[in-house]
């Protein structure tokens, strides 16, 4: 059977030495071979890009951002439709040419191919790249430290999800260090599953191919054709090893199944945190962590941070820099995800914890004799956090909740049911966005009755210069596509100028995109258009020359302090604490009411006017770095803890925050 093209794809991390010897080892043993190299964003990406020069066929390309494993993966995928892959780690190293792997691919309904590896460290087997099915027990096992020994167990072998032996056909999953994929098969089934940052992508694609009734084997010629370390790309640093561990035990319990909060993988979340209180090795190791991070903490409470799950949103990304500006500042930190990972993973300073667990299993620890969990008013949230705080008291830590609420309230009705308002009254503070937001949340319900302001911020950005004093005015919006967030509204009152001096992009993506996609007038469709989900905030705002914001339901758009600090001028709707971000028509356009009418004139003021524009983007970014960074962000935190806890943060601001 013919042997198909092969392109070989590598997704760079880290480490350009271990990438320059797989690169001269693909070089050497598939020298016709198209080679793909995604660089993720990181540490040694300067090395990489000069490394880039000495191999000038290589395709490459070069990411302003993290995306994980598994995304770029995807988009290196992409660049070579036609031919078949092989999936090779930067710290992996061919020694053969892949002949027997090479012709099993080529095989009917062969999804995916491996060789036998080579551990030069001699702690795995050639075949142990090989896994069974994966199931609770098998992984609580493998967690255990348990599988190695088990596989040679005369009767109990196939508790163990490593074989005994090489196997040929393999019923679970290989490990991705050096896989060869079928074009037929990716195309079948689909690119790998993007919910997952790293790991999981093997445990998930590969099963769904055996279901379908593709084929995964394990082949080889007279040995093993790759050499491979574990966890080459790590290097030394235990933090970034300690994310991966999370990353790793997220992944299983993503794989198993978590749907709704049930489901194996939340079997096996449970049985693992309770692995790390009984199993003496992972209990000593729990204790010295602890125990180091209370002494680094040296007075400052631990700190816990959830979110139901890290998607591209404003809220999302508030909660990963809020926690990376804490434990930037001393505290002991740990992000709990309650639900999915997602690309902001990437964004999370390596020294917080990540714990991705049901919001019934509140086992999370944090450091600290005083410890406070953040997080929003969502079902999920208030959940975990109640009952994290009652077992944490039960035994001995001066635990409190204080929940953050970012959401829009309405007018005209109480903002939450009155069970979860009810949950709430029992907090020990609240945090809203400003006055005017507790002024509104407040206006049909009693809440908690320690409040305190924290508004959002993030890290000043680089400011952009104003490009549109002639020619068409680039509006756009960035947002998550819902009816309420009123695109239609704001293309409606474009329409009414009868003008041609404007386009607008809109970046997002949501469950109504379809729907108001259609529903773009034919007279502008050739101005509107809609570009789907971007990787960041960045790739968007290089595009843009204003920021429109209509929706009239926002307590705090952090799309606006992204757009302000880069000195882009803002047009919003008035809602929630948009005037006062806006210092009310000083920062940024203030629209009022939200209507195709009020829109139509701001829109015709602002087309007129570019060197106001100009100007108001300059005013806009000043007043977000006066009030809405990161670091004025975690002043107010701080502010909020020394008023909740009754005395000073250490190296935190002086006073305690207002009650409001």
């Amino acid at each position: 059977m013919p042997v198909r093209e092969l392109a070989v794809l590598i997704v760079s991390y880290r480490r350009a030495d271990l990438l320059d010897r797989a690169l001269r080892s693909v070089e050497k043993h598939l020298p016709d071979a198209a080679v793909y190299v995604w660089d993720n964003a990181s540490s040694g990406s300067p090395e990489v890009r000069e490394l880039a020069v000495a191999w000038p066929d290589v395709r490459w390309t070069f990411c302003e951002s993290n995306l994980g494993y598994i995304a770029a993966m995807n988009r290196l995928a992409a660049q070579c439709p036609d031919a078949d892959m092989l999936h090779l780690n930067p710290d992996a190293e061919l020694i053969g040419p892949l002949t027997a792997a090479r012709a099993a691919l080529a095989r009917p309904r062969a999804a995916a191919v491996s060789p036998t590896v080579l551990d030069p460290e001699g702690r795995e087997l050639p075949w142990d790249v090989a896994h069974r099915e994966q199931s609770v027990l098998r992984n609580l096992l493998n967690a255990a430290g348990y599988a190695k020994r088990l596989r040679e167990h005369p009767r109990l072998a196939r508790l163990s999800d490593l074989y005994p032996s090489a196997p040929h056909d393999v019923d679970g999953y290989m490990a991705g260090c050096c896989l060869l994929i079928s074009r037929d098969a990716w195309n079948a089934l689909g690119p790998f599953d993007e919910r997952f940052f790293v790991y999981g992508e093997d445990a998930t694609w590969q099963p769904a191919a055996r279901r379908a009734g593709w084929t995964l084997t394990l082949v080889d010629d007279d040995g093993p054709q790759v050499r491979h370390a574990a966890a080459g790309t790590q290097t030394d640093d235990p933090l970034a090893s300690q994310r991966g561990d999370d990353l790793l035990r997220a992944a299983q319990v993503m794989a198993l199944g978590n749907d709704r909060n049930r489901g194996p993988g939340t079997v096996f979340a449970l049985g693992s945190a309770v692995l790390d209180r009984v199993q003496r090795s992972k209990r000593s190791a729990r204790r010295r962590r602890r125990d180091a991070q209370t002494e680094r903490a040296a007075g400052r409470p631990g700190i816990v941070v959830t979110t139901n799950q890290l998607t591209l949103g404003g809220a999302e990304r508030q909660r990963v820099l809020l926690a990376n500006a804490l434990v930037d500042r001393g505290h002991p930190v740990t992000l709990v995800c309650l639900q999915r990972l997602g690309l902001y993973t990437a964004e999370l300073d390596p020294r917080v914890r990540l714990a991705f667990v049901p919001f019934w299993q509140p086992t999370v620890e944090v450091a600290g004799d005083d410890a406070i969990i953040l997080g929003g008013v969502t079902n999920t949230e208030v959940a975990f956090a109640r009952a994290w705080r009652a077992l944490g008291r039960a035994a001995g830590q001066r635990r409190r909740w204080m929940p953050a609420t970012h959401d829009p309230a309405p007018l005209d009705r109480p903002t939450y049911s009155e069970a979860i308002a009810r949950q709430l009254r029992t907090a020990d503070g609240l945090i809203v966005l400003s006055a005017q937001h507790h002024t509104d949340l407040s206006r049909h319900q009693r809440l908690t009755g320690l409040v305190m302001a924290a508004p959002n911020g993030i890290p000043a950005a680089e400011p952009l210069p104003f490009r549109a004093r002639t020619g068409p005015l680039r509006l756009a919006m960035l947002t998550r596509l819902l009816e309420y967030k009123n695109p239609l509204l704001l293309i409606g009152a474009l329409e009414s100028l009868g003008r041609d001096d404007w386009t607008l992009d809109v970046f997002g993506d949501g469950p109504d995109r379809e729907r108001l996609e259609a529903a773009t007038p034919s007279a502008v469709r050739d101005r509107v258009r809609w570009w789907g989900q971007v990787s960041g905030p960045a790739a968007a705002f290089a595009e843009t020359d204003v920021l429109c914001v209509p929706s009239d339901f926002e307590a705090f758009p952090l799309v606006m302090v992204e757009a302000m600090t880069r000195g882009v001028p803002v047009m919003a709707s008035a809602s929630g604490t948009v005037p006062e971000m806006l210092d009310h028509g000083a920062g940024g356009v203030v629209v009022s009411p939200a209507t195709v009418e009020a829109w139509a004139a701001a829109l015709t003021t602002a087309l007129d006017d570019r060197d106001g524009l100009a100007a108001l983007g300059e005013a806009g970014r000043e007043r977000a770095l006066a009030h809405y960074t990161d670091a004025a962000m975690a002043d107010a935190y701080q502010r909020a803890f020394a008023r909740l806890l009754g005395r000073p943060i250490p190296g935190g601001p002086a006073e305690p925050a207002d009650v409001l």
